[in-house]
């Protein structure tokens, strides 16, 4: 399994989160009904159904529980896909397979708000909505045309004025958009940990820092072995995204690896009360995202990518500090003070994948920058098909990885489409 570098910055959700959760190292040998590798939402969903299903959970994490990407999200719950509105999971999906993943993305903020509620998790949640502002007119058309879709099926979504974006921005800088109003934001590194002490409260057992080396056949069994221990078990869930490293090679080679970075700034005061005034969260039409909210303390929490890493501690805060000044003129000598980033798994088609091995090997992998509700929602999912639940009537078909053509390449150099994004974001798209 990939682990961290030991240089990785800490989030700020880290700092303010009032969840706190540790788990001591694997030592020894254990058994389990299944071992769910990694630590973060969708690992821990994912065991909190096992176990109340009656199995015998063991979670394996590689530092601390929301370490890694889950913890160091934007913190946005968006439930929706912003690049596939219904029509066209439909046509991906024909028939009752689409309509069920429809159904689980539309409801996929209910399953992270009443998890939220059922276990008393302190993370600053907030359902205030979502806002996707366009900012082209083609742009705008065609999220329009998302909002329709998206109603058409249920959800509390719907267009929004260029008069009243602004008046939810507090910006000029877009021409109209759609909001989702069951979205909001939350404290990811609070929610992961919140969630962990509700998995061991209900019984699913989690050992920290200790990283999955190695996966071994045993007759008809599995082990997992870390450096201080073993566990035996028929199942295992790896839900280590683009950090997978490789302990299934092919799984890590069907998706491209994006670093995400955030910025922060400090406490904006009485400012805060002019930049999203409804306390939504934003995120826009560009192919090089845009994306803003705000934390509990009036903080404005943006972030982006860059085409080459060298340097991101300094340039990233400042390549967004210089776009938020762009769209909000009184940010123009605010200063990012905080600085941190992720890896993130994405699909060539931006859809995510369900992954199952003949010997006791499942996964699910893409979240393309939208995981937080998507992994609560996927918990079940899995555990469907851990369980031996009938493909046909899974939300996702159950298949096998597919290798990235040029992988090594893509995987090394994807971060230069950026400039293509940048441009196409320049023109009537």
């Amino acid at each position: 399994m990939t682990s961290w570098p030991s240089d990785t910055p800490s989030s700020l959700w880290m700092s303010l989160s009032r969840e706190k959760f540790e788990a001591p190292a694997l030592k020894g040998e254990t058994c389990a009904d299944v071992v769910v590798i990694g630590g973060g939402i969708s690992g821990l969903s994912t065991a909190l159904e096992l176990v109340h299903r009656g199995n015998r959970v063991i979670v394996l994490e590689a530092v601390r529980v929301g370490y890694g990407a889950s913890g160091r999200a934007n913190g946005q719950v968006i439930s929706a896909l912003t690049r596939h509105g219904p029509d066209a999971i439909r046509k991906v999906w024909p028939g009752e397979r689409g309509e069920r993943f429809i159904q689980l993305v539309k409801g996929a903020a209910d399953q992270l708000y009443d998890l939220i509620e059922r276990y008393g998790i302190d993370c600053d949640a907030r359902r205030t909505g979502w806002l996707q502002p366009a900012h082209t007119p083609g742009r705008l058309k065609r999220v329009a045309g998302l909002a329709a879709q998206w109603a058409a099926v249920g959800a509390p979504t719907g267009a929004v004025s260029a008069e009243a974006i602004s008046a939810r921005l507090g910006t000029g800088a877009y021409c109209g958009g759609w909001e989702h109003r069951g979205g909001g934001h939350i404290n990811p590194y609070a929610f992961t940990c919140g969630l962990a002490r509700a998995a061991v409260s209900e019984g699913v057992v989690v050992f920290e820092n200790s990283p999955a080396l190695r996966l071994i056949r045993d007759g008809g069994d599995w082990i997992v072995e870390t450096a201080g221990g073993r566990i035996h078990a028929p199942k295992i869930v790896l839900t280590t995204a683009a950090y997978s490293g490789d302990l299934w090679p092919e799984l890590t080679r069907s998706i491209v690896p994006v670093t995400s970075y955030q910025a922060a700034t400090d406490p904006l005061g009485a400012l805060a009360d002019t930049i999203l005034p409804n306390d939504e969260a934003a995120s826009d039409t560009r192919m090089d995202l845009r994306y803003f909210r705000k934390d509990r303390e009036g903080r404005l929490i943006s972030g982006g990518a860059l085409a080459i890493q060298a340097g991101a501690a300094r340039r990233l805060p400042a390549m967004v500090a210089r776009r938020l000044g762009q769209m909000f003129p009184a940010l123009a000598e605010r200063p990012m003070t905080s600085f941190w980033g992720g890896g993130i798994a994405m699909t060539m088609d931006r859809l995510p994948r369900l992954y199952r091995r003949g010997d006791g090997i499942y996964a699910w992998i893409g979240c393309n920058g939208r995981g937080l509700a998507l992994a609560c929602a996927m918990g079940p999912v899995m555990a469907d098909a851990v369980e031996g639940v009938p493909d046909e009537k899974l939300a996702l078909m159950p298949t096998t990885p597919s290798t990235v053509p040029f992988h090594a390449f893509v995987s090394r150099f994807a971060r230069l489409i950026l400039p293509w994004y940048r441009f196409r974001d320049s023109r009537e798209v």
